[in-house]
């Protein structure tokens, strides 16, 4: 009669058998866990910015230093596959923490997309345009702090960071992006006034979701078992109730909830470039995510996206690491008991073995379980289906542009465009991805992000007088290329180059119809495909974002499986993967599998110190 109550009681509150349910498996951890690790973090780690360096030779002495195996350190702790800012944020917590950490690096720079190229007199990042909630005494800034010793510079970007344009180039409507809430939201009101109701109806949605975010992370550090059990029966979504509610309603129906104005849904999903799916496959809950990180402002590192590397590097060498480049991992080794103890780098001279206590993998989930491991030991993994259960993210075509002019001169701005030919984006993008190439290289690109590094960064005008740069980007399907996905890069043949240099010049007519000071300043053109991804960011289908950001991607289900630990005993996960898409996303990745691998939880040390700084700036 007792245990009946007690049964009845629970589970009229859910909540009490969840908090009942995790004390006990922590309690268990206090028991089975071996003893934590030391506190990464210290405001004594971070000092003023230095002055930038921009001797190539100099940076490259740090950024790329080739793999020998008589630079490789004795008594490694951790080896850490791929350098993006997932396994470097990993590499330099452990670092901190008196661990010995090695970084192997495929590419010939250290950074992953945040590695930035020089060619003909022109500078390009890779993958870093704009990154938000860099703002003093924020927790994002003040972890990036931490890992860079506070000398990478966070230059904010025009108060209209992005602007979003609708229709043909030649006649197109723009919407600015204004940061800071209430600035958005009247410029909003001027531009759709009989839409206040449906934006007060947005703002509020973006805001509760604020914390719906927790739902994804609680199933990554909860017993697989009890995930199942509390979504199964419903009582996961009682116990994270925003997040239940969105995780699962895409864009496009939220928006269809509130209004039938295409143009306003149109130019409130924008943002769904920033994680790959169109709109009815993107969940609320992680377009809120990105729209929250945006709203009060985008910044962006002053001498471009490689200077976080430059500064972190240092640091993991002063703690007895290194990152070496020019090292791609082909395998990854397993004891007799199946433990992974170390890796295998393979070279022309011959293959290297490498050990360590453990082995950490920022290559992706579809690299690590498909390609670097025994297929016979990574099929028993979850990880292996789950990647053709939510697949890869869509991949991208860039176009890389110097241009002949200053920032002043070409009239740019230091803001993002995104332009969209039609209001119907989802029919537009749908009809230009089912193209053939040939037919692609004849059409106009339907989607168009556009950036210029140059106006963001104040440093560039000093290193490269009279010149600016541009990015373009679009959406591509890495089908069209497969053709050519044999072929070495930059020997491939002229039907390849040919293909994708219509795509490029068409891009770039359409970004001068929107820019027309942009005419007749060419004068530096290369077009990136995704065989480009493929080989200098190691991503195998040349997406952008690791697995894809759709719907299913954030269930609990799908969630609890994308933790730092794997099943196979040695062997950590870290970067885009393991929490979400994108710079901030890989970061607090990093962050999750550093406090994973020493058993501390880093986020409540983190918390912390985002309080003990705050106060100080307050007392300034």
């Amino acid at each position: 009669m007792v245990l009946e109550k007690v049964f009845e009681y629970l589970w009229s509150y859910p909540s009490t058998l969840f908090l009942l349910c995790f004390f006990l498996y922590w309690l268990s951890l206090m028991f089975s866990w071996p003893k934590s690790g030391p506190n990464p973090f210290s405001t004594q780690w971070v000092e003023p910015p230095k002055e930038l360096v921009t001797d190539p030779a100099t940076r490259d002495k740090v950024l790329k230093q080739r793999f020998r195996l008589d630079k490789v350190p004795s008594n490694i702790d951790a080896i850490i596959i791929g350098s993006g800012i997932g396994g470097l944020t990993t590499a330099v917590l452990l670092a901190r923490a008196g661990k010995k950490v090695l970084v192997l690096e495929q590419h010939d720079q250290a950074g992953g997309c945040c590695h930035t190229f020089v060619d003909k007199g022109f500078a390009f990042d890779t993958g870093i345009h704009y990154v938000g909630k860099m703002m003093e005494g924020n927790e994002t800034r003040i972890l990036v702090d931490q890992i860079t010793e506070g000398k990478v510079v966070w230059v904010p970007m025009d108060e209209v960071y992005d602007t979003v344009v609708l229709g043909h180039p030649t006649k197109a409507k723009h919407f600015p992006m204004v940061a800071g809430k209430d600035k958005y939201i009247q410029t909003l009101e001027k531009l759709f006034p009989s839409e206040k109701e449906s934006i007060h109806k947005f703002m509020q949605i973006m805001q509760d979701n604020k914390g719906a975010f927790t739902g994804v992370m609680a199933a990554k550090v909860m017993p697989k078992l009890l995930v199942r059990i509390l979504a199964k029966t419903g009582i996961y979504g009682l116990m994270f109730s925003k997040y239940w509610k969105y995780h699962k309603k895409s864009v496009k129906q939220t928006l269809d909830d509130l209004t039938d104005n295409k143009e306003f849904k149109t130019v409130m999903s924008y943002l769904f470039g920033d994680a790959g799916p169109l709109p009815s496959q993107l969940s609320t809950l992680m377009y809120a995510a990105l729209f929250n990180h945006y709203l009060p402002g985008a910044y962006y590192p002053l001498g471009g996206s490689s200077e976080i590397v430059y500064q972190i590097i240092p640091i993991i060498e002063r703690c007895g690491g290194r990152v070496l480049v020019d090292a791609p991992v082909s395998k990854i080794i397993l004891n007799k008991d199946g433990r992974a103890i170390g890796v295998c780098v393979h070279k022309s001279s011959g293959d290297c073995l490498i050990y360590a206590e453990c082995v950490i993998s920022d290559a992706g989930i579809h690299n690590t379980f498909k390609y670097l491991l025994p297929k016979e030991i990574a099929q028993k993994s979850a990880l292996y289906h789950l990647i053709e259960n939510v697949g890869v993210s869509i991949s991208n075509l860039t176009v890389f542009v110097g241009l002949n002019g200053s920032t002043e001169e070409l009239g740019l701005t230091a803001g993002n465009t995104w332009s969209y030919f039609d209001v119907d984006v989802e029919r537009a993008c749908a009809n230009f991805l089912d193209l053939t190439l040939e037919e692609a290289a004849e059409a106009e690109v339907p989607l168009m992000f556009i950036s210029f590094p140059s106006a963001k960064d104040p440093s560039w005008e000093k290193q490269y007088p009279g010149k600016s740069s541009a990015l373009l980007i679009t959406l591509c399907p890495y089908d069209w290329f497969t053709p050519w996905e044999k072929q070495k890069c930059q020997h491939r043949s002229e039907d390849y180059v040919d293909l994708k240099e219509r795509i490029g010049k068409q891009m770039w007519l359409q970004c001068q119809q929107l820019f027309p000071k942009l005419e007749g300043k060419l004068e530096y053109m290369d077009v990136g495909t995704p065989l480009s991804n493929k080989h200098y960011l190691g991503a195998p289908k040349g997406e952008m974002y690791g697995l894809n950001n759709t719907l299913s991607r954030f269930s609990p289900e799908v969630s609890m499986e994308l933790r730092p630990q794997t099943n196979i005993p040695g062997l950590y996960i870290t970067g885009q993967d393991v929490v979400t898409c994108g710079f901030s996303g890989a970061l607090f990745a990093g962050v999750f599998t550093a406090e994973t691998v020493l058993h501390r939880n880093m986020m409540s040390d983190l918390t912390k110190l985002t309080k003990e700084v705050r106060t100080k700036i307050k007392r300034e």
